[in-house]
């Protein structure tokens, strides 16, 4: 899976003519294929039990931490089609099954260039603090991630993770999940039971325990952010072992 960093967005274009010229004037346009995002919503249907409570929703976020969402647009683009995908203000859009653009092997189209922009899965069970995460949802997004990029891997590489039990199963290999702010500590609670969860380097991401029979769906995730000032007394990060998903 492709790489991510986190990033703050900002809010889109809001007038549909500028979006259409936007698109059509930007060399090398950022693009993913509509066919494939769909697997991406057939994976949510087929594994929804891991959060049934939880709409699906995607999410731009832009490559580099200081880069902006400022202006993005988003459209199904084909030979004489464009139909636009309202965008929020925080970079987050829906997908919904439209033959029209099926049967014309459209390309979900950013106006910006091309590996500027990243998406990723966005799937919270409603009523949940904005700083704890529900360890189904982060499985679900991590399903609604494979089933899209698995065939952008190379062929060894898609092979391995295949092998190993898929990257959402294996305890060989971890998938970090980015924030927008510096972390402090993770922790995991289920019942009585807590457990430290893994923070990278950068502090800003940190490695769920997706493929844990032990921990269930309803586990929580408690994200503690740090200011810069508290930073110096903070542990240093454990190596990760085996293969890392990023």
């Amino acid at each position: 899976m492709a790489q991510e960093q986190a990033a703050a967005p900002g809010d889109p274009a809001s007038q549909e003519m500028q979006q259409i010229v936007d698109v059509q004037s930007t060399r090398d346009p950022d693009l993913r294929p509509y066919r494939t995002m769909l697997k991406g919503l057939d994976a949510y249907a087929d594994h929804q039990r891991l959060a049934p409570g939880a709409p699906l929703r995607f999410m731009l976020i832009p490559a580099t931490p200081k880069a902006r969402l400022d202006g993005v647009t988003l459209h199904l683009s084909a030979d004489n089609l464009s139909i636009p995908v309202p965008l929020a203000a925080d970079g987050g859009f829906t997908l919904t099954r439209d033959k029209t653009a099926y049967d014309a092997n459209a390309d979900l189209v950013s106006n910006k260039r091309r590996a500027t922009l990243r998406w990723r899965a966005d799937i919270h069970t409603p009523g949940l603090p904005q700083n704890v995460r529900r360890l189904g949802d982060l499985r679900l997004e991590c399903e609604i991630r494979w089933a899209v990029e698995q065939d952008e891997l190379s062929f060894v590489r898609r092979n391995l993770f295949r092998l190993a039990g898929g990257p959402c199963h294996s305890s060989l290999i971890h998938v970090p999940y980015p924030v927008f702010r510096k972390l402090l500590a993770v922790q995991a609670r289920s019942g009585e039971r807590t457990m430290d969860i893994r923070v990278t380097e950068d502090r800003q991401r940190y490695v769920p325990p997706l493929h844990d029979g032990n921990w269930d769906d309803n586990t929580l995730l408690t994200l503690t952010y740090a200011e810069d000032g508290n930073m110096a007394g903070a542990a240093p990060a454990a190596p990760m072992k085996g293969a890392l998903v990023q």
